[in-house]
């Protein structure tokens, strides 16, 4: 499927907008990686729009949830689950721009780090149990970035309640049944949500669960779009 362009704008133009909550007096708060303060060059979100915009043609779309952006994954890249490797590095060419433009912004006190493992092992193990299906879309529960005095804090049930409003605008624009979960929190959310089809653990916890979580799914769909 393709999604309008104006669609993916204005989809985007909602998070750079985006008010955030105030942050606690000990420094714990979210980060709007695709606001003008921390964006000014509009990279981040470039990039995202660029990775909502690809081809999306065949079998039913997949929807992957995650928790939160990471300080050298999205946080840097606006693409959430990925790192300046896997939008730039051979193994994951099925993500990068098609014009082969580069450029990142860098994430508020983070310097960006060209590898993120948990991008890496994420599309590793996407990228070849859905090869020959169309790309599925990835997002997380609170698209912004999660801080404690700059560094990677987890989401807590406010950051979870004020993001998870942008889960329902995903799904406006890639309707689809086919909504997983990856990880516990994002799972109790979609849950909760009545939006959960399935889940897999996170990449960054257990690998080999993920692993083998993902290649179910991936069989479940085929298994669905064959019938």
């Amino acid at each position: 499927m393709l999604v309008n362009q104006k669609d993916i704008d204005e989809f985007v133009e909602s998070l750079r907008t985006a008010q955030m909550p105030p942050e606690n007096a000990d420094g714990r708060g979210l980060v709007n990686i695709y606001g003008d303060v921390h964006d000014p060059g509009g990279w981040r979100r470039e990039r995202l729009r660029r990775f909502l915009a690809m081809p999306r043609d065949g079998c039913p779309l997949v929807l992957f949830v995650g928790e939160a952006p990471g300080v050298h994954g999205a946080a840097v890249t606006g693409v959430p689950f990925s790192s300046v490797e896997t939008l730039t590095a051979p193994g994951f060419e099925r993500l990068h721009p098609s014009d082969g433009s580069t450029g990142f912004a860098s994430p508020v006190n983070a310097d960006p780090d060209p590898i993120e493992q948990t991008a890496s092992r994420f599309w590793s193990a996407v990228l070849s149990e859905f090869d020959g299906s169309p790309l599925p879309v990835a997002w997380n529960i609170v698209p912004f970035w999660p801080v404690d005095n700059g560094r990677n804090r987890t989401p807590d049930a406010s950051d979870i309640l004020f993001g998870s409003r942008w889960v329902h605008s995903m799904l406006d624009l890639f309707p689809t049944e086919y909504v997983i979960g990856v990880g516990v929190k994002a799972k109790v959310q979609l849950a909760r949500d009545g939006l959960l089809w399935d889940w897999v653990y996170h990449p960054s916890r257990k690998l080999t669960a993920f692993n083998d979580g993902v290649r179910r799914v991936a069989q479940r769909v085929r298994d669905e779009c064959s019938h």
